[in-house]
């Protein structure tokens, strides 16, 4: 019952104290810095409404700088084109009642045809009509004071500081990802199936296909794991793989070459019955579990 509450309400996964806290300094800082600029061209009026768009995109570029709603393009070009969307909108439609919802629903639209979809680029179309008198008489300059300033001062310090930290870099393209330590079953899995998967899917995914690669190889990694603990190797033993027909075999471990890299970990074995009867091979210990479902005992 909570585990369906859990999984309703959609509740995230926690992360280590040290991301949090990474995160946290790091919003703090580029909103400190935007305010600054904020005021300083559009006066107290103007930041009221400018601001909160980059109080959520600092939320997205230091506390998800891996996410594909926070690369530059979506950031850049997401907040960029909604504020001239914004702006037209003001412009050409009088009563705010209808400007200020057309103004979010064209952002959308806009962000998604030049697949910059940045939730924030929203509010910022959206401040360009209910802004007031002081951001109405900006007019297009809205676009470059305070947004574009404002944009460009939070990328710098996105780059600057989230790159301070070997396990977040930003932009994505700069994380690079350590081997699992050995090789999982799904290294035949390539950036292009996982790419090919998703716009199969229909699915709106805020991750990359190297994300989503990592994580798959990682589930694999902790699958084999888990399926070397559970498994006891005993010298003498029969095990056999239970498969039917002609692939149905028998091995009897002979002795053992350990090593504490399963990929190393050796199982020399003679095959007791079935296909290459009689004859002596070996494998390593992840494959040796994988393949056996049992062992048995000879009759007699």
């Amino acid at each position: 019952m909570i585990q369906t509450i859990i999984r309703f309400l959609g509740i995230q996964s926690s992360v280590v104290n040290s991301e949090k806290t990474v995160a946290t300094i790091g919003g703090m800082l580029a909103i400190f810095c935007c305010f600054y600029a904020t005021v300083y061209f559009t006066g107290d009026a103007g930041s009221v409404a400018i601001l909160p768009s980059m109080g959520a995109s600092a939320v997205l570029l230091f506390a998800v700088p891996h996410g594909q709603l926070s690369t530059p393009w979506a950031f850049l070009g997401g907040n960029i084109l909604s504020a001239i969307v914004g702006v037209t909108c003001a412009t050409l439609i009088e009563p705010m009642l209808i400007a200020a919802p057309i103004a979010v629903a064209l952002s959308i639209l806009v962000m998604h045809l030049t697949r910059s979809l940045h939730p924030p680029g929203g509010a910022t179309a959206l401040a360009a009509v209910i802004g007031g008198p002081t951001i109405h008489g900006l007019g297009y300059w809205y676009v470059i004071t305070p947004t574009l300033i404002n944009c460009s001062i939070l990328f710098l310090i996105a780059m600057i500081f989230n790159n301070l930290f070997h396990w977040r870099r930003y932009p994505q393209s700069f994380m690079r990802y350590q081997s699992v330590g050995y090789p999982p079953d799904t290294r035949r899995i390539k950036m292009q199936h996982i790419h090919q998967a998703i716009q199969r899917s229909d699915l709106v995914i805020d991750a990359s296909d190297e994300q989503i690669k990592r994580v798959v190889d990682l589930a694999d990694a902790i699958y084999q794991e888990e399926l070397i603990k559970q498994f006891v190797l005993e010298l003498g033993a029969y095990y056999t793989n239970s498969k039917p027909g002609r692939q149905w075999s028998v091995r009897q471990v002979i002795d053992q070459r350990k090593h504490q890299d399963p990929s190393r970990y050796l199982v020399i074995y003679r095959i007791a019955d079935g296909d290459r009867k009689g004859s002596t091979e070996s494998c390593t210990l992840q494959d040796f579990a994988e393949w056996a479902n049992e062992k048995i005992r000879p009759k007699g």
